[in-house]
């Protein structure tokens, strides 16, 4: 285990590296470990391993070899995403390497021949994953086709006049697409009780057999598609409203944790023993629309006296180093529009940086 934190160091350090030479590397040049190759491709540019030079194949080789292992994983909302220009903040594959998945927000399929290219080299290259995602409140959203009338669609010509036939129809329009463009999965973006609700929405638990049974349904149905091909399936927004027997279908719990001011707050937010292994399965996350600059919210004050010397940045640091009730660390953390915090020196100055303090600088128990 040590071993594998020192390599996540190593990682993390030179993720920096590359972010600060190659993203802005101005023209092609030759390097002597580059072998078959005659110009150096910076790799923005890059579109297969066949493109990097041999030392960057096995970088990227041991990169993917450590996701498999036990940390702190890093997440987030990914907008503006298009896989074209010289911008790197519109990159998947730009992201910091210490990213292990992202939810596309904004993006519902159709994806142009920049970002199929974009997203194959992100997940065969740096092992990473691409989740669709949107707010789920009613039944079809986001699904049903222009022109159409949701519920004669879903309910009537999809599911036989059957309301839960209907749910049925609509989790699987969703794994067809995830499955067609080859992404990685579905996150379930559930918030009913912050102004969301709707036919698929409520205030009730979810469960088989009493409450939100239709949302149950919905969940299964994607869990039995996705999850046996080796694709994710989490929630956010309001995951404490699975019953135990729900959040055995999926893989992360993730919170909107933007607001918070303390790391009793956090842990009072999150702390829901009735969901399966919630300790390493929830992820909490920091508002970056707002708070790209700073590292989140101003006068946050964490548990950890080294988190509180930081002048900015502590509620991401303290999050990405929160240790629960049962001594474990926490699952991972992440950043709502991530790609702002990319405008910041270096690039992704504050999601990489809490990352590395998570898993190197302040490790933690992590089984």
């Amino acid at each position: 285990m040590k071993k594998i934190i020192r390599y996540a160091g190593a990682l993390l350090l030179a993720a920096g590296f590359v972010a600060c030479s190659e993203w802005n590397m101005p023209e092609r040049e030759t390097f002597e470990n580059q072998e078959n190759l005659e110009k150096y491709i910076p790799l923005l540019e890059a579109e297969s391993e066949a493109d990097l030079t041999p030392s960057m194949r096995d970088y990227f080789a041991k990169l993917r070899e450590y996701r498999q292992a036990p940390h702190v994983k890093g997440f987030g909302w990914f907008g503006n995403w298009t896989g074209r220009g010289s911008n790197a903040q519109n990159y998947l594959k730009m992201l910091p390497d210490s990213v292990d998945f992202v939810s596309l927000w904004g993006t519902r399929g159709n994806l142009s021949e920049e970002q199929k290219k974009d997203l194959k080299f992100f997940q065969e290259i740096k092992g990473g994953k691409a989740l669709l995602c949107w707010i789920v409140q009613d039944l079809g959203d986001q699904m049903t086709p222009p022109g159409q009338e949701p519920k004669k669609y879903w309910i009537e010509e999809k599911g036989g006049g059957n309301f839960v036939e209907g749910v049925k129809a609509y989790a699987n329009a969703i794994c067809d697409t995830i499955e067609k463009y080859n992404l990685d999965g579905f996150d379930i973006d559930y918030e009913p009780g912050y102004g969301h609700s709707g036919s698929m929405a409520n205030g009730e638990m979810i469960s088989e057999t009493s409450g939100n049974t239709d949302m149950f349904v919905f969940i299964k149905t994607l869990s039995d598609r996705l999850r046996p091909a080796g694709r994710m399936l989490v929630m956010d927004g309001q995951p404490e409203k699975l019953s135990t027997e729900a959040s055995k279908y999926i893989d992360h719990y993730i919170y909107q944790a933007y607001w918070e001011r303390s790391t009793a707050q956090v842990l009072r937010k999150i702390n829901q023993p009735h969901l399966e292994n919630w300790e390493r399965k929830t992820i909490i996350t920091v508002e970056f629309e707002q708070g790209w600059q700073t590292g989140g919210v101003d006068e946050y004050t964490s548990v950890r006296p080294e988190i509180n010397a930081y002048p900015e940045g502590r509620q991401i640091f303290d999050y990405a180093t929160l240790d629960l009730p049962d001594g474990r660390r926490i699952g991972g953390i992440g950043t709502y529009h991530m790609e702002y915090d990319y405008g910041n020196t270096p690039p992704y100055k504050w999601l990489r940086e809490a990352l590395r303090l998570g898993n190197v600088v302040y490790p933690g128990k992590l089984d």
